[in-house]
């Protein structure tokens, strides 16, 4: 029952990390605090890495959770979610919530995957091998 908040200044990235059994309450306290970083710092990226969480919300918690997410990511920002195998069915519910809410949040099983992703511009794209752009 416990998260971590982790400031990283060279990638102005916000990295939140639930460990435990999680209450929606104190999930919320949690991402309240990392958009408060995000607000003082004047970022717009976050990585939510709930891999170690020994439950998942219910569905109402996930979807209010995914919408609480955009109040603190200003437009143009990123969220990256890093869910275990298990968590995927949940975590494309909150994709598609955020997203909805313009957040433009992805999840993913693999973190440094998660971590290259939320720090690319929305701008700037990958170039793939044979030219095409890979987002």
């Amino acid at each position: 029952m416990s998260y971590f908040i982790n400031p990283v200044g060279e990638d102005r990235c916000v990295f939140l990390l639930y460990e435990g059994e999680m209450p929606s309450a104190e999930l919320s306290a949690a991402r309240r605090e990392a958009n408060g970083v995000l607000g003082q710092q004047h970022w717009n990226r976050m990585l939510i890495n709930v891999t170690q969480m020994q439950s998942m919300p219910t569905p109402a918690e996930l979807i209010d959770h995914a919408r609480a997410i955009g109040t603190g990511i200003p437009g143009g920002g990123r969220v990256a979610l890093v869910v275990r195998p298990e968590q995927v069915r949940s975590a494309r519910l909150v994709e598609q919530v955020a997203r909805h809410g313009r957040v433009f949040l992805a999840y993913f099983l693999n973190p440094d995957k998660a971590a290259l992703w939320v720090k690319q511009s929305p701008r700037r794209q990958i170039m793939g091998r044979n030219g095409k752009e890979k987002s």
